[in-house]
C-alpha cells in the first residue's frame, strides 16, 4: 500500500496570556476548545467532512477536568463521535501531539486530526492561589516529586541552564544578547505581519467587575526591552547567568492544527501549507535536558536525508537562552558545521511571545510555516527540550513555495 501524505492544512492559536492575565478564567481545556471551535470555524472542515480525533498536548493538566482532551473536543463543538487524546511530554506536548496524529493518519487509522496544545498557568493548582479567587495565599506545591526519581539530577530547570552555560562556556553578555534579539525579532514579526494574523480573538464575558473583553494581542512581550535594562537584573541564582529577562514566562494559551491526508485535502478543496517530513523523539540527561533537541535534531535530519544547509527555519523552543545557546553550541560541535543563527527563531520564541508549555510546540510549528511562507523556504525544522530530559523534533516542508 502507498504511503499516505499527511498535510497541514490550516492552522490557528490564542493570544498568549501572561500569568494571571486576560485568560485567567479560563481552564486549560476551555482555551484549548476556544481555539478549536475558531478552526472548525475559520476552516468550515465540520460543513464538509468529519473529523476523526482530535489531539491535544498539555504538561500540567487541567484545572477543570480530568479529560483534558475530550472536554475541549466537546467544548469546541466536535461531535461526540470524534474520539479524543490527551498526550502529555512537557514543553514538547504539542510536537507530539502532531506526530502522534500522522502516525493515525499514516496507520490509516484516521482521515483527519485536529492536534495541539494548551496551557493555563493561571490554574495550574501550584499557582492557583495567586490569581484565582478565593485563593488569597500562596497553596502548598501540589507536587511532592519532581521529573526523575533519581535525585541527584532531580534540580530545578533554572540550575539546568545555568549548568548548560557553564559546559559549553556560554557567559551571561551573550545570554542577554539573545534575549534582547527574541524581543526585536517578535516586534519585527509583528509589524511586517508574519506574526498575528493566526491569532483568533477569544472573548471574556462580562463580569459585575470587568466589562466584556477581546483577548487578541499576546500579553508577555516586552518591546521596550534593551540590553542595559537586561544587563542590570539579577541571576536568579549566585554566580548563574539565568534572570527573569533571559528566560521564558510561566503562560495561559492554546495552539491548535488541522492535519489529514494529501488525498483528503484535494478532495474537500484545502490547499495544504506544509508537508509533515518525519520526526525524532530521544531521551538524555534530567540535569541537561535542555541539551536534548540537539540529539532529536540530528537524528531528525539523519532520518529526512537532510543537512543544516537544507534548513531554511530552525525554531527551538526558548526554555531560556543559555539553553537554546547550548543546543546551538552542542550541534555545530556535534555536525561540524555552522549554523546561521538567522535562521534560528527568526521571528523570536517563548522568551518573548511566553511559554504555555503545551501549546508552546503547535506556536513554534504556526511561525515556521508562517516564516516559510513568506521566504519561500523549504524545510523547517521544530524542536523543544521536555522536562525528564527528552527531545522532540519534527520537520516540515513549505507547499506554499
Amino acid at each position: 500500500m502507498k504511503e499516505r501524505e499527511v498535510v497541514i492544512v490550516d492552522y490557528a492559536r490564542s493570544a498568549f496570556g501572561k500569568l494571571g492575565g486576560g485568560l485567567r478564567e479560563l481552564s486549560a481545556s476551555e482555551i484549548a476548545g476556544e481555539v478549536i471551535k475558531g478552526l472548525v470555524q475559520k476552516t468550515k472542515i465540520q460543513e464538509r467532512a468529519f473529523v476523526d480525533s482530535a489531539i491535544v498536548g498539555c504538561a500540567h493538566g487541567c484545572s477543570k477536568t480530568q479529560a483534558v482532551a475530550r472536554y475541549a473536543a466537546l467544548y469546541a463543538g466536535l461531535p461526540y463521535e470524534t474520539s479524543a487524546t490527551f498526550v502529555e511530554m512537557q514543553c514538547g506536548s504539542s510536537i507530539m501531539a502532531l506526530n502522534q496524529a500522522v502516525w493515525k493518519i499514516k496507520a490509516d487509522m484516521a482521515e483527519i486530526v485536529i492536534c495541539g496544545g494548551t496551557e493555563c498557568h493561571s490554574q495550574h493548582p501550584a499557582f492557583m492561589s495567586t490569581t484565582t479567587p478565593p485563593y488569597k495565599e500562596l497553596a502548598p506545591i501540589c507536587y511532592d516529586k519532581g521529573l526523575t526519581p533519581i535525585q541527584e539530577r532531580d534540580i530545578p530547570m533554572i540550575c539546568v541552564s545555568d549548568k548548560i552555560a557553564k559546559l559549553c562556556g556560554i557567559s551571561r553578555t551573550e545570554c542577554d544578547e539573545f534575549a534582547l534579539r527574541s524581543q526585536e525579532r517578535l516586534q519585527a514579526g509583528y509589524q511586517n505581519g508574519t506574526i498575528g494574523p493566526e491569532i483568533l480573538p477569544i472573548t471574556m464575558p462580562a463580569t459585575r467587575k470587568t466589562a466584556e473583553r477581546v483577548i487578541d494581542q499576546d500579553e508577555f512581550p516586552r518591546p521596550d526591552t534593551t540590553f542595559e535594562g537586561l544587563s542590570r537584573l539579577r541571576p536568579i541564582y549566585p554566580d548563574g547567568v539565568t534572570t527573569a529577562g533571559n528566560a521564558s514566562g510561566l503562560n495561559d494559551g492554546a495552539a491548535f492544527m488541522l492535519v489529514m491526508t494529501a488525498e483528503k485535502a484535494a478532495e474537500l478543496g484545502y490547499e495544504p501549507i506544509a508537508r509533515w517530513v518525519t520526526c525524532a523523539h530521544v531521551g538524555y540527561y534530567e540535569d541537561l535536558m535542555g541539551l536534548a533537541p540537539c540529539y532529536s535534531n540530528l537524528k531528525a535530519m539523519k532520518h529526512a536525508g537532510l543537512g543544516l544547509d537544507d534548513i531554511d527555519v530552525i525554531e527551538c523552543n526558548e526554555a531560556f537562552a543559555a539553553q537554546n545557546l547550548g543546543v546551538i553550541c552542542q550541534m555545530e560541535k556535534e555536525s561540524g558545521r555552522t549554523i546561521n543563527q538567522a535562521k534560528w527563531n527568526p521571528n523570536g520564541g517563548a522568551i518573548a511571545v511566553g511559554h504555555p508549555n503545551g501549546a508552546s510546540g503547535a506556536r513554534i510549528t504556526i511561525f515556521a510555516m508562517r516564516q516559510l511562507e513568506k521566504t519561500g523556504g523549504r524545510y523547517g525544522m521544530i524542536s523543544a527540550c521536555c522536562g525528564g530530559g527528552l527531545g522532540a523534533t519534527t520537520i516540515i516542508e513549505n507547499l506554499k513555495r
